[in-house]
């Protein structure tokens, strides 16, 4: 078998997509089966949002949720944001979950549209996608929209579209088409501001959740499944998970980025926990981290992304800044709407999010640091401790953490390579 075609235990270690291992997120889980008995008891429904920056493992969770949800008889349906305004749009993807779609009277004049079957015939045109949520049966349903900042991506600015998409949510929202109807959102940081667009100006307390790191606990039982499971780790793997969690900082697309080259390592060691091993897989690691960074900032120029570093700058890791002192440092060196336009870039990309008080950071630490280090002038002085559980002599692969090397390209928390002095 040629290289290209063999199969590798790592062929699974995606960053995108359901988690093969799903630990944590067990708050959100439980408000949203709350809503779930809710809607069931009073036939009723509502409008639950999750919303994060790239990598936070949004659809892994929204991929959870569908599997609970199916396995308390919901039907779960993933839809586009068309599908709010588009009846041929929400007719194929309801039609992609069922054998048999049986249509009700949508009117009157409609009279009795059922159809047996998969299909549906050329009368059905005529009805709306609200007729079609309202007549398409009584089971329970989830609507899952992945990606939801798209309601605000232009496709929905046409003012007709965007009365029938208001429409259509408030009726869900408000729990008002007959039957029990969840709306589950899943976004990055504007998807709160595309449903205010759409008339969706306040959600449920616990029906709107900023998407941040994993627990502790969590990132470890990933990482402990992932080097045992399908990197057949003969020995303790705790020294491993110390050193890589050191690193990860609880971050979904982070533990990925080491996954990958950690059970790639092991396939090859047979299952040997090496400290050589664990050296090359921290190294693969912070490559796959900064180039995470490098996407998030791919369409800035350089001197837009000196202007972001500088901001960060000013406040430590995990501290937020307010809308209004960033737009004030941005206009230093840029104009207003071109300012505007990069701190609206910044947060769209992930490079920054919001916190409950309505402030910005970057909310990941090791991305705060790569910031600094990659564009400021004169990055700050600081050596962060060593990934625990490593031998002196394997500190030597560690020394890339060092400001007066990032240009070596040695890797570490502060020094990463492909850094831009």
């Amino acid at each position: 078998m040629d290289d290209h075609e063999m199969v590798s235990p790592a062929d699974d270690a995606r960053d995108r997509g359901p988690a093969k291992y799903f630990h944590g997120r067990s708050g959100i889980l439980a408000a949203l089966a709350r809503e779930r008995r809710h809607a069931e008891k009073h036939q009723a429904g509502n409008i639950f949002l999750v919303q994060g920056a790239p990598g936070a493992g949004k659809t892994a969770l929204l991929a959870e949720c569908a599997k609970r949800a199916e396995s308390k008889e919901w039907q779960v349906v993933e839809i586009d944001p068309d599908a709010l305004w588009d009846p041929t749009t929400l007719r194929k993807a309801l039609k992609a979950r069922q054998s048999k779609l049986q249509i009700e009277a949508a009117s009157a004049q409609a009279g009795a549209l059922g159809v047996g079957g998969v299909g549906i015939t050329a009368r059905v045109p005529e009805l709306t996608t609200l007729d079609l949520l309202q007549h398409s049966g009584k089971e329970k349903l989830l609507l899952i929209l992945d990606e939801a900042q798209r309601l605000g991506d232009g496709r929905a600015n046409d003012v007709r579209r965007a009365e029938i998409a208001s429409n259509v949510l408030t009726r869900i929202h408000n729990g008002e088409l007959g039957r029990p109807v969840i709306l589950l959102a899943g976004g990055l940081g504007t998807s709160r501001r595309a449903f205010e667009e759409l008339g969706i100006s306040r959600f449920e307390r616990k029906c709107l959740r900023e998407l941040g790191r994993l627990t502790h606990e969590s990132e470890r039982a990933i990482l402990r499944d992932w080097l045992t499971k399908d990197g057949g780790a003969a020995g303790d793997v705790t020294p491993w998970i110390d050193a890589i969690a050191h690193e990860t900082h609880g971050w979904p697309q982070h533990i990925m980025a080491y996954v990958d080259p950690a059970v790639t390592q092991l396939y090859q060691d047979a299952g040997k926990l090496t400290l050589q091993g664990l050296d090359a897989v921290l190294c693969a690691g912070r490559k796959n981290r900064v180039a995470y960074y490098l996407g998030r900032l791919a369409d800035l120029r350089i001197e837009q992304r000196r202007a972001l570093a500088q901001i960060i700058a000013t406040t430590p890791p995990g501290k937020g800044i307010s809308y209004t002192d960033i737009l004030k440092s941005l206009t230093r060196s840029h104009e207003k709407a071109e300012a505007e336009h990069l701190f609206e870039h910044a947060l769209h990309k992930g490079v920054l999010a919001a916190d409950e008080d309505g402030r910005y950071a970057v909310p990941i630490p090791s991305m705060h640091d790569w910031l600094l280090f990659s564009y400021l002038e004169h990055p700050p002085q600081v050596l962060p401790s060593p990934a625990p559980h490593l031998e002196a002599r394997d500190v030597r692969s560690h020394e890339g953490n060092l400001p007066h090397d990032r240009e070596r390209g040695l890797g570490g928390d502060i020094a990463f390579p492909n850094a831009v002095p």
